[in-house]
C-alpha cells in the first residue's frame, strides 16, 4: 500500500472507531475514561502496527511521518460544534475533568508520547538492527495494555485500595493493588508477544526489570 492509501485507511479507521465508542458514551453510558483509553491505544498503535506490516511502502521518512498521523485525525475536532457526527465523536475521550483543555492534552500527550517511542524504536534499530516499527509495537504495547486494563479491573475486583500522586497535582488518587498487579502480569505477556525480537539473554533481564518497574511506575 503506498503513504497514501494507508493514511486512508488511518483516517477512516480512527472516526469510525471513535464514532462507535461516542455512541457507547452517549447511548449505553460506558464511562469516557475507558473508551478514552482504548481510542489513545488505536491512535498510537495502529500508524506503528501499518508501518510495520508495510515496511517496503512505509518504512523511511514516510513510515516515520504516518506514525504522526494522529495530527490530521484530531485537527478536525476544532470544528465539532458545527457538525453533530464530531460531536459524537468527541464524546469518546472527553473526560469532564480535562475540560477545556481536552484537545490541548491530546495533542502534548501524543506528540510527547510518538516522539519518545520513535526515539527509542530508532536508537534500537541502529544499535541492535531491529525495524523501529517493531520496537514502537512493543514501548506502546508495554506502556498502555498494562496501564488501560488496571483502571477497570481494579474498580470492579479491587479490593486493596491505596493512594498516590498523579505529575503536576497535589491531588491524590486511589489505585488498588489488584489493578496494580495487572500491569505486572500484562507487562510479562507483552513481554512473551514480542519475545522473537530479543535474544535470550535480553529477554532474561527484560523479565526481571520491566514487569517491576513499569508497576511501579503505575503505581506511584
Amino acid at each position: 500500500m503506498t503513504f497514501f492509501v494507508l493514511e486512508i485507511v488511518k483516517f477512516i479507521s480512527f472516526w469510525g472507531l471513535a464514532f462507535a465508542l461516542g455512541n457507547c458514551v452517549y447511548k449505553y453510558k460506558i464511562k469516557v475514561n475507558y473508551t478514552r483509553k482504548i481510542h489513545h491505544f488505536f491512535l498510537l498503535f495502529f500508524p506503528i502496527l501499518l508501518a510495520s506490516y508495510f515496511p517496503s511502502r512505509s518504512g523511511g521518512f514516510l513510515g516515520l511521518l504516518g506514525a504522526f498521523g494522529f495530527i490530521w485525525t484530531l485537527l478536525p475536532f476544532y470544528f465539532r460544534r458545527n457538525f453533530v457526527f464530531l460531536e459524537r465523536c468527541f464524546l469518546s475521550f472527553d473526560r469532564p475533568e480535562d475540560r477545556p483543555y481536552t484537545l490541548l492534552w491530546l495533542f502534548t500527550q501524543f506528540f510527547a508520547s510518538v516522539i519518545i517511542v520513535i526515539s527509542l524504536a530508532i536508537l534500537v534499530e541502529i544499535y541492535f538492527g531491529i525495524f523501529w516499527a517493531d520496537i514502537g509495537l512493543l514501548v506502546v504495547c508495554l506502556a498502555m495494555i498494562g496501564d488501560g486494563l488496571a483502571e477497570p479491573i481494579g474498580v470492579r475486583f479491587g479490593k486493596l485500595r491505596y493512594k498516590t500522586y498523579a505529575l503536576f497535582t497535589k491531588k491524590r488518587f486511589f489505585r488498588t493493588v489488584e489493578g496494580s498487579l495487572t500491569v505486572f502480569f500484562s507487562t510479562i505477556g507483552v513481554l512473551f508477544w514480542f519475545g522473537d525480537l530479543f535474544t535470550e539473554k535480553q529477554f532474561i533481564y527484560a523479565i526481571g526489570l520491566l514487569p517491576l518497574i513499569l508497576t511501579i511506575t503505575e503505581a506511584i
